[in-house]
C-alpha cells in the first residue's frame, strides 16, 4: 500500500490549479471579439450606387429605410465542408460560422460597409468578402 502525505499532495494541487488558471486565461483570450478591419472588397464598394450593389451582391436578407439612409443587411455562412476538419482517416466538427454585412447607403451612394462575425470571436471576414466578390471590376 502506498501512503500519501499532505506534503506529497500540495505540489499536485498547485499543478492542477495552475493548469486551471492557465486554461481560463487562454479561453478568455479566445472569447474576445475579433476586430473587423478594412478589407479589399469592403473598401471597393464605398461610393457605388445602391443599384450597383444590388446588381452584383443580390437581394439582401433585410432592407431598412430611414429618411435618406438605407441599410442593406446581407448574411453569408461558411460552406458545410469548411465546418469539417480532416484528421487522418476521420474528421471532427469545427465552429459553424458566418458573417453579417451591413451596407450603409446615403443619398443612393454606399457610405460604409460594416462586418459582424458569427460567432463574435471567430474571424469570418472571408464569408463577408465573398458577398461582394462579384462586385470587383
Amino acid at each position: 500500500m502506498v501512503r500519501t502525505t499532505q506534503r506529497d499532495v500540495r505540489p499536485i494541487n498547485r499543478t492542477v490549479a495552475g493548469a486551471a488558471i492557465g486554461g481560463a486565461i487562454w479561453l478568455s483570450a479566445c472569447a474576445t471579439p475579433v476586430e473587423t478591419g478594412q478589407y479589399p472588397h469592403q473598401q471597393r464598394m464605398v461610393g457605388k450606387s445602391m443599384s450597383a450593389v444590388l446588381a452584383c451582391a443580390g437581394e439582401p436578407k433585410k432592407t431598412v429605410q430611414d429618411g435618406t439612409m438605407t441599410l442593406l443587411r446581407y448574411y453569408r455562412e461558411a460552406p458545410i465542408l469548411e465546418e469539417s476538419q480532416p484528421t487522418g482517416k476521420s474528421s471532427f466538427a469545427t465552429i459553424r460560422h458566418g458573417c453579417w454585412a451591413t451596407v450603409i447607403v446615403v443619398d443612393d451612394r454606399v457610405l460604409d460597409i460594416q462586418y459582424r462575425f458569427v460567432p463574435p470571436g471567430f474571424d469570418a471576414s472571408n464569408d463577408c468578402e465573398s458577398i461582394f466578390e462579384s462586385c470587383s471590376p
